[in-house]
């Protein structure tokens, strides 16, 4: 009888590369991709380069896959990679993280195909993800007593719903973006109070009286609350006046967190500074926001907000989570490269360019401008980080 052959010890599944071994190896570095292009993209619909072969309006579209594109994708990479390591479970690895990340790229795919393909079928793909994702880490996040996290998660899901409802029925998504827009901000107002406690704690770990950072729970929920309420409003489409007074109160919840990072020595990392920025950003656009629903300053002063909001608030602590969790999880120490350090600038000046520029010089188009550095911090990224993720975690 024949003797079957057996496969060499040292033999792998493709599932066994370094690439997906954690959730940070795939989806960082594919959310950073795609914000390039959606970027690039955006900039030359607005230079009249190229025409979105969608039915609907551009802008809209170009807000759906920003949030469901590039802030999903790198929301999935974080929770896969942090909820693991929270809860002491197994990581979401191998065959499992990669057929997330399929399910991110074909909602992608189905997303430019939804004038080839069904609204119905490209919506239902969109979905795919978030559904996915809640089912995978639900239970590790209940077992590490951290289910607060999985409601941003679970009003990402309703916010597509609603974008699908609004698409079929006036071809819009307005309420569907609000509710996503509430939903990021909550989540990364979340995060954040984790990463905060590491980063600040580092930079106080030169002084000498053992001072610590802990960021008091009651300030961050006040400001989900009023977030929640805000965000409440605008889809309920209620006064401009009610929004423009719940804007103003999220404006000073989330600057009111600051109170806790107050401390001598507590920006001495630029880390720290990147992270402080982020509140800042926050607060600012919600303030602008608010005097442009209350008539306090110019009605594009909320358009300023929003991408105050967007630019400074969401993407800045996205790029700096995926910096951090990137470099923790590889086995690097929290080293801010000149590459790393040059993208934090230029993502800072793509929202004081895109946020104020039309404020204070409304005569100058800064489109160009802005979309170009917004696209040269991710790119700076990749650059930085494609080679981590390509191989095993370093030791230092």
């Amino acid at each position: 009888m024949t003797e079957l052959s057996h496969v060499p010890a040292q033999q792998v599944s493709f599932f066994d590369a370094p690439v997906f071994s954690e959730g940070f190896r795939v989806f960082f570095p594919l959310s950073a991709l795609y914000a390039v292009f959606s970027i690039v993209v955006w900039g030359l619909v607005l230079a009249d380069v190229l025409q979105v072969p969608l039915d609907a309006d551009p802008l809209l579209f170009h807000q759906y896959e920003m949030f469901f594109g590039f802030f999903t994708g790198a929301m999935a990479g974080f929770l896969t990679t942090a909820v693991p390591s929270w809860s002491n479970t197994p990581k979401i690895a191998g065959a499992q993280l990669a057929g997330l990340a399929a399910l991110w790229l074909a909602g992608r795919v189905a997303f430019w195909m939804l004038g080839v393909l069904s609204p119905t079928v490209v919506f239902v793909v969109q979905a795919l993800l978030p559904a996915a994702l809640l089912i995978v880490i639900l239970p590790k996040l209940w077992r590490a007593k951290m289910r607060h996290l999985m409601w941003p998660v679970l009003l990402l899901c309703v916010a597509q719903l609603v974008c699908f409802w609004e698409y079929m029925q006036i071809g819009v998504l307005n309420q569907g973006l609000a509710i996503a827009e509430g939903a990021f901000v909550l989540m990364v107002l979340t995060a954040l109070a984790p990463v905060s406690m590491v980063i600040v704690n580092d930079a106080l770990s030169t002084r000498d009286d053992g001072a610590v950072f802990v960021p008091r729970p009651p300030m961050r929920r006040a400001a989900l609350f009023c977030i929640s309420a805000f965000t409440l409003a605008k889809v309920l489409g209620v006064s401009d006046a009610l929004q423009g007074w719940l804007a103003l109160a999220s404006a000073c919840a989330v600057l009111n967190i600051l109170q806790d990072w107050h401390m001598a020595g507590a920006l001495r990392t630029s880390f720290a500074k990147a992270l402080y920025l982020v509140y800042w950003f926050f607060g600012v656009g919600f303030a602008l926001e608010a005097g442009g629903l209350l008539g306090l300053l110019s009605a594009g002063s909320y358009v300023s907000g929003q991408h105050m909001i967007f630019i400074g608030g969401l993407s800045l602590a996205t790029f700096m989570v995926l910096t951090i969790a990137g470099l923790r999880h590889a086995g690097y120490s929290l080293k801010l490269s000149k590459l790393l350090g040059a993208a934090i600038i230029a993502l800072i000046s793509a929202c004081l360019v895109r946020s104020l520029g039309p404020l204070l010089l409304p005569d100058l188009d800064v489109m160009p401008l802005a979309w170009s550095l917004f696209a040269l911090a991710f790119t700076l990224y990749l650059i930085h980080f494609l080679p981590v993720v390509l191989r095993e975690n370093f030791v230092e």
